[in-house]
């Protein structure tokens, strides 16, 4: 993998990781019945799950091939339901994925980013919605 693909593989981890963590401040002190109640809050999340699969989906081959434990193809799949299902959400799969699944990308998505060969100058710019900058 060259250092370009890596920056590109490092900017969508991030910002997999960044909808996770959107979703948490979401959903957090949240039950299951005010998530039903609050459609910000639904969209807010729908919408990070998305972006998720999105991201996902553009994450190369090659570290999906080296992360197996990552279920990268049903995390697009999500992603294509909600995206053209709109409006049909299952908002009991969205919150299943929220409480269940999501703590594995949190853990094991900067492991990856770590793991990748990065330039010297490249960071992470935590202080804003930007992926990267150099």
């Amino acid at each position: 993998m060259t250092e370009m693909e890596s920056v590109k593989n490092a900017q969508r981890l991030f910002h997999i990781l960044q909808a996770v963590q959107r979703i948490y401040r979401s959903v957090e002190g949240v039950s299951y019945e005010m998530f039903l109640a609050d459609e910000d809050k639904q969209g807010n999340v729908v919408r990070c799950l998305e972006v998720i699969g999105e991201a996902a989906n553009h994450v190369s081959e090659e570290i999906c091939a080296a992360n197996p434990e990552i279920p990268w193809a049903a995390i697009i799949g999500m992603r294509n339901n909600l995206i053209h299902g709109y409006n049909e959400v299952n908002y009991r799969l969205v919150w299943g994925t929220v409480q269940n699944d999501l703590k594995q990308l949190e853990v094991r998505i900067p492991q990856i980013i770590s793991g990748l060969d990065m330039p010297l100058d490249f960071k992470v710019d935590h202080s804003t919605d930007d992926a990267a900058t150099f």
